[in-house]
């Protein structure tokens, strides 16, 4: 079994390739504004390396949000385009899982206009609802969740950043994940479109 994953969605650009549960290399860089001209070019870089070739991939794991409006469409069109020339499975993460993995996090991304996008997670499982909430009402998420680690972009609720690896998180989760039955249908989620629509109604 031959896996790729993709996660453009935020603050980095991970690509990593996996072949039977073992990973073969990770590429896990800071600078989101590169994501989209350096994405392909990585994926080449990796799938050179190990001799592989892009139509023996069995599986592409991505993220698909919340997050860069921008961000979470690289990857997306890029398995979206995967899945028209090989038949390969594709699965979708939450980006805020992505960051907790299985351990027990508070997970964060940046919404910008000092709001951010806030999940739980213990065991892979979402505790609360994923949502955008004001930076100001963070910490009473926290006092809810104590002692739970505070990951992803976590210095923008004043918290020292952590070291995650996306790639492992995101296979770990994907065990659990179905593929996707029409990837045609496959939508970025935005959590502001949901917020947008309670102020409407």
């Amino acid at each position: 079994m031959l896996s790729l994953l993709m996660d453009t969605s935020n603050q980095y650009l991970m690509v990593s390739l996996y072949e039977d549960g073992q990973c073969l290399e990770t590429i896990q860089e800071l600078g989101s504004k590169k994501q989209s001209e350096n994405a392909i070019p990585y994926l080449e870089k990796l799938l050179k390396k190990y001799h592989k070739e892009l139509l023996q991939l069995d599986e592409m794991i991505i993220t698909k949000g919340p997050g860069s409006y921008t961000g979470e469409r690289v990857a997306m069109t890029i398995a979206k385009t995967l899945s028209v020339i090989a038949p390969i499975k594709i699965k979708a993460i939450s980006s805020l899982a992505a960051y907790a993995g299985m351990k027990p996090c508070i997970s964060v991304i940046d919404a910008r206009s000092q709001k951010v996008f806030v999940g739980v997670y213990e065991n892979g499982r979402s505790l609360i609802n994923e949502q955008l909430m004001l930076i100001s009402d963070f910490e009473k998420i926290v006092k809810e969740y104590e002692g739970y680690q505070i990951v992803g972009q976590s210095d923008i609720v004043g918290y020292p950043m952590q070291n995650v690896d996306l790639a492992q998180n995101m296979y770990q989760l994907a065990v659990n994940v179905e593929a996707i039955d029409n990837v045609d249908a496959l939508v970025p989620c935005y959590l502001k479109d949901v917020e947008a629509k309670k102020i409407c109604l």
